[in-house]
């Protein structure tokens, strides 16, 4: 079985191709676009001027020579061409079974394409918010490389040490955890924040193990938690999201929820009970463990493809 992933939207592909290789299955990835902060990937696409006419032909050229080598296309996120017209050359032309993997903005709050509800034969959202948009999808957790993500307890002692890291700062709410953080800093807390953008990912977990306390996603709009949030519980640190609990009422998610008009007050409360970020951090690295670990992921989409090609 031959699996090319095309694109790698918070590394889930490239973790999915680790794990499927480990479980004997010839994966590869292809990227048409990186902003440089990672390099897990076997055909880079992204060197090519896709701006001229020229530059468009040579990527569905070489895209082409490597969709025709492969059994399944399991395509992640933005769509390579508009609307997903590339659909029409894999599915449409080449007869090759297209497994569509989103993972948020480019479907989130949109029309879903008529062109990719045609030509794909199974659908994948990587968190819950997103099956309204993507009709028929199923909700496949997104799988993190554990390898180099090794547990520490956060610290009771000291400043408390808070790690905000967003990768967009209206989507993540920025601007309330900012707030927030000047609210208990007033109230006389000792507190040491740091808000970090556009670094390479082993900086990234390099500061998430600096610190004590995590926030990420605090927008009630989405109600959701990402990858960075589950690296970070795989680190053992305890994270702060908004979550919306329908999302998630299967699952004993150790996620800290609060409505970001009560940060402060929550973090307060966390400041006064340093011991429970070691438990929280102990709790979410065993979640992460369970439910995120990619040989897992992998095994249950290997399944999906061998329905496919039966």
């Amino acid at each position: 079985m031959r699996i090319l992933h095309l694109n790698n939207p918070a590394q889930v592909a490239s973790n999915l191709v680790k794990a499927q290789r480990e479980l004997g299955i010839e994966a590869n990835l292809a990227v048409t676009s990186t902003k440089g902060w990672h390099t897990n990937f076997d055909y880079n696409l992204s060197e090519i001027d896709s701006s001229s006419l020229l530059g468009k032909l040579d990527i569905g050229k070489k895209l082409y020579n490597l969709v025709k080598e492969c059994d399944i296309l399991h395509y992640h996120g933005q769509a390579v061409s508009q609307g997903y017209r590339d659909l029409v050359m894999w599915s449409g032309i080449m007869k090759k079974p297209v497994i569509l993997h989103h993972h948020g903005s480019e479907i989130r709050n949109k029309k879903y394409p008529i062109l990719a509800n045609h030509f794909v034969v199974h659908k994948y959202v990587s968190t819950p918010d997103l099956l309204e948009f993507v009709p028929g999808a199923e909700w496949l957790p997104n799988p993190v490389d554990l390898t180099n993500l090794k547990y520490s307890k956060s610290d009771n002692l000291g400043p408390l040490k808070i790690l905000h890291a967003p990768t967009s700062r209206e989507v993540k709410n920025t601007s309330a955890v900012e707030y927030a953080i000047s609210q208990v800093k007033d109230e006389g807390l000792d507190i040491q924040f740091t808000l970090i953008e556009n670094i390479k990912h082993s900086e990234l977990v390099e500061q998430i193990s600096k610190n004590d306390l995590i926030i990420d996603w605090v927008n009630p709009e989405y109600g959701i938690y990402g990858v960075f949030t589950i690296e970070s519980m795989a680190l053992g640190k305890p994270v702060i999201c908004t979550l919306t609990d329908s999302f998630y009422s299967e699952y004993d998610l150790p996620v800290v929820s609060v409505n970001p008009i009560n940060l402060a007050k929550k973090i307060t409360e966390l400041y006064n009970n340093r011991k429970s970020l070691i438990d929280i951090g102990k709790t979410s690295y065993d979640f992460v463990q369970s439910h995120h670990n990619p040989i897992a992921s992998a095994k249950k989409v290997i399944e999906r493809y061998k329905a496919v090609l039966d």
